[in-house]
């Protein structure tokens, strides 16, 4: 299909044509790009994964002890300023959470876009 004869003519032996080097060459920068995209999306996964896992468990032990809590109210005063504590620090603690998973996609970003920029660049000076 892309081969040809050889110089001598013989039809057995047939040297590659130079069509297929060139389409590598030219999908050379698309799979530095698509390498580095996905070392970038999978460690930005492991990182949010990782985090997210530690933010739920953090927020079960928080949560597991708002009805001992509860509990130990005197009256309804207490309860109030408790159920305004809670949600108070349930927010804060969801607005960090989400803040650091967006930091973390947004460095996995950065981290993609320097690399296929570099590796662009690698391969104009080739």
């Amino acid at each position: 299909m892309l081969d040809y004869p050889n110089r001598n003519g013989s039809p057995r032996s047939r040297d590659p044509g130079p069509g297929m080097a060139l389409l590598t060459n030219i999908w050379a920068p698309a799979t530095t790009c698509a390498e580095a995209w996905n070392t970038a999306v999978c460690k930005a996964g492991d990182e949010v994964a990782k985090s997210w896992v530690k933010f739920v468990g953090d927020r079960l032990a928080k949560d597991s002890t708002l009805f001992q809590q509860f509990a130990e109210c005197r009256n309804p005063a207490d309860a109030y300023d408790l159920y305004a504590k809670f949600w108070h620090q349930m927010a804060g603690d969801y607005a960090a959470e989400f803040s650091t998973i967006a930091n973390t996609s947004w460095k996995a970003a950065r981290t993609f876009l320097e690399t296929a920029n570099d590796g662009r660049s690698a391969s104009k000076t080739k």
